[in-house]
């Protein structure tokens, strides 16, 4: 019999390891000086060196400046040049896909646009996206950055393999959005729901930082939640956790059938529709507006619509137990009254109220949470290069 062979690191693998401790030593406490990183990474001498002058010529890292010195030759800073390797982002939305490029540092840059025509149909969608991913991409070519992957936001639920369904505010069934990207540019792609990459944002990037669960209630067309424990996205068995939508609010519903939009999210979308106020026809962030402002033929109108959103928070602070809940998407500029609101339908009715927050990253939530989980399943490529 054969017996398993014991396992043993090769030099490579070595190597590969010792990059990853400098280069994450460089992005959480730098700039550094070689004697720094030796100190933070425990390695020796020879092999800072070796690794750092590597990593120069690579352009993974950059000089910058000089540590004050008390005596001695002053010693060269180094920091991670993350700005250097970036994520092409895109959100496509009825109105059309807007993107930027994603340093792994966190920079933004390069911001673009490409309104799409009212009654554009999938497929004029699909290419000005394609157009946009091509335009980004020439940018960072022209400016000597090194694209790692591209991240797209949708609305409408995504399976792991990038294909995209139920998003009717792009007239896309059944659209393998993911492989038509990567074949198109033969760059790593990903593909995410708009709320688990706000989510996935304001966890990372926005007021959740550093929280162990937050969720993030999004009111757009519909509403939708993303939800992150852990510091990793709950999606469920078919990408269809954070569904809220299709929340049942009473026994009514029995009686019907949801073809587009589910109980909750039909009823919340009806409201606004109901306000004959002075900027009538208005959305939910106008109805809520008006109502933040006094006005009496919105008050009650509004008092329904934060009805339904609190049911929603219900649901998802019992069965999720998050931190924080963060909200986003079509809300009034008085952010806080609704915020007040809210609270106030939560308190004494659930053991573990969360606490609520406006967004911190507003517009650029989207992007810059599938940026960062782009960025970080590409690390190990730049890292372990």
């Amino acid at each position: 019999m054969v017996r398993n062979a014991a396992r043993t690191a090769t030099t490579r693998t070595v190597t590969d390891i010792n990059r990853t401790a400098v280069l994450d030593a460089l992005t959480a406490h730098g700039p550094l000086s070689r004697s720094d990183l030796r100190r933070v990474t425990g390695l020796s001498p020879a092999t800072i060196d070796r690794l750092c002058a590597a990593l120069l010529e690579e352009q993974l890292v950059v000089r910058a400046g000089v540590e004050r010195s008390s005596g001695g030759r002053p010693s060269t800073l180094l920091r991670f040049a993350g700005e250097r390797r970036v994520i092409v982002t895109v959100e496509v939305a009825a109105a059309g896909p807007r993107g930027m490029l994603m340093g792994l540092d966190g920079s933004r840059s390069d911001r673009r646009e490409l309104p799409t025509p009212t009654g554009s149909d999938p497929n004029e969608r699909l290419e000005t996206l394609l157009t946009l991913i091509d335009d980004l991409l020439t940018s960072a070519k022209v400016a000597g950055r090194t694209c790692l992957g591209i991240a797209v936001v949708v609305p409408g639920v995504v399976d792991d393999r990038g294909r995209v369904s139920n998003s009717a505010e792009l007239g896309w069934q059944q659209l393998d959005v993911g492989s038509i990207v990567g074949h198109r540019f033969g760059l790593p792609t990903l593909v995410e729901n708009d709320a688990n990459a706000i989510a996935f944002g304001e966890w990372a990037h926005g007021p959740g930082d550093g929280v162990q669960s937050l969720v993030a209630l999004v009111l757009g067309v519909g509403v939708g939640a993303g939800i992150v424990s852990d510091g990793a996205l709950v999606r469920g068995a078919r990408s269809g956790a954070g569904e809220v939508g299709y929340l049942v609010t009473d026994r009514s519903a029995f009686g019907r059938v949801f073809a587009r939009q589910g109980d909750l999210e039909s009823r919340i979308g009806a409201v606004p529709a109901r306000y004959t106020g002075p900027d009538a026809p208005t959305d939910a962030a106008g109805l809520l507006a008006a109502a933040a402002a006094g006005d009496p033929l919105a008050t009650e109108l509004a008092a329904e619509l934060l009805d339904h959103l609190a049911f929603a928070v219900v649901a998802l602070a019992t069965v999720i137990d998050p931190a924080v809940v963060v909200l986003h998407g079509h809300l009034p500029a008085d952010g806080d009254w609704v915020v007040r609101q809210l609270e106030l339908r939560l308190a004494g009715r659930i053991p573990f109220p969360p606490t609520i927050l406006r967004s911190g990253l507003g517009t650029d939530a989207a992007l810059a949470g599938v940026g960062e989980l782009m960025a970080r399943r590409t690390k190990g490529s730049v890292y372990l290069a």
